[in-house]
């Protein structure tokens, strides 16, 4: 599994379970729109909870089932950038745009940033480019054959987790990220703290092998309902 990640504003040291997290956190109300929307190619981000943009934009992320994708976008540096949004461009002209913040708050636009545009990044301004890491490349010129949630494990707060996760003690599961279907092969787009992360794989990396895949084609039951984490969906 290949994973791109780093940062956005402020400096932070985290843990989960054996995994520690080092990165840095964008600072802010993430509710609706952000102050550096305007620096980001005219982006025009629409933060709210997660499980509520999956039930705002159900009907329109399945109509893209059976479109193919041109390419994914991404600035034109040395590595990922997941203070920036995930943009996939289909051949029928549709451009989405998702973006993950704070814990489960996801921005799923759509058509807003202009690809032509530089984006300003800590002051510097950066071209995007079409499907430059692995997990974009892979998909590019594949048909989009569905959608899914993926959940990781959650504990109480007393619960040791420092080494395996203890999972017959799991309080329930939340809502980790999107992964999207192409055929035999997938994009797991997901959250880690205030950052959007791009994988191969539908997979957390701190999750231990526990990340499972859920509600199928985006059903509309509350994602982050507790449930018994030996169950499936």
């Amino acid at each position: 599994m290949s994973v791109h990640r780093t940062s956005v504003i402020v400096s932070v040291t985290g843990r989960y379970g054996s995994c520690e997290i080092r990165m840095i956190r964008a600072v802010g109300n993430t509710s609706g729109t952000t102050p550096w929307d305007g620096l980001m190619s005219g982006w025009q981000s629409n933060y709210v909870s997660a499980p509520e943009q999956l039930r705002r934009q159900r009907s329109n992320l399945l109509a893209l089932v059976g479109q193919r994708l041109q390419a994914g976008w991404e600035l034109a540096r040395d590595r990922w950038q997941p203070d920036i949004p995930l943009v996939l461009v289909f051949h029928d002209g549709a451009q989405l745009e998702l973006a993950w913040a704070a814990d489960d708050d996801l921005s799923i636009s759509w058509n807003t940033i202009d690809l032509r545009a530089a984006c300003t990044l800590v002051g510097r301004r950066h071209e995007w480019r079409s499907s430059h890491p692995h997990p974009l490349a892979a998909v590019a010129g594949r048909i989009l054959t569905g959608w899914a949630v993926t959940e990781s494990p959650y504990f109480p707060g007393d619960v040791d987790l420092t080494g395996e996760l203890p999972m017959d003690l799991a309080a329930g599961w939340s809502m980790a990220g999107l992964w999207i279907e192409f055929g035999d092969i997938g994009l797991h787009v997901f959250s880690g703290a205030d950052a959007t992360y791009i994988s191969d794989a539908p997979e957390q990396p701190c999750d231990q092998g526990h990340t499972r895949v859920t509600h199928r084609q985006l059903q509309e039951d509350d994602a982050q309902a507790p449930r018994d984490p030996t169950a499936s969906s």
